[in-house]
């Protein structure tokens, strides 16, 4: 019986350890905020016209200024950095309206 006590509670401290490390690992989310630069590519969906830019480059008026797009596998970006083409995925709901100013 006494092994079977053992067994049980090394089994509830791997069952414990495990839980708690679901909790306490950092997931790094690749989305980011996208600036509409390109107006030759009127819907937001379309990543063609977009380019990254870390400040916020919204100002009032106009249509599409940004929208957030998760890049996937992508290198992070910087400044001026054109929206990849493919394997970037638009987030429904994220557009801002207004103009990139530029």
């Amino acid at each position: 019986m006494n092994k079977i006590k053992k067994v049980a509670l090394g089994i509830l401290m791997a069952g414990l350890a495990f839980g708690f490390s679901a909790f306490t690992t950092v997931k790094k989310r690749s989305v980011l905020i996208y600036y509409k630069v390109n107006m030759s590519y009127p819907n937001a969906n379309d990543p063609r016209g977009y380019e990254y830019y870390s400040g916020d480059m919204c100002a009032p008026g106009g249509n599409t200024c940004s929208a957030q797009w998760d890049i996937g596998t992508h290198l992070p970006p910087t400044d001026g950095d054109a929206l990849p083409i493919s394997g970037v995925t638009f987030q429904t709901g994220s557009v801002y309206s207004g103009h990139a100013d530029l």
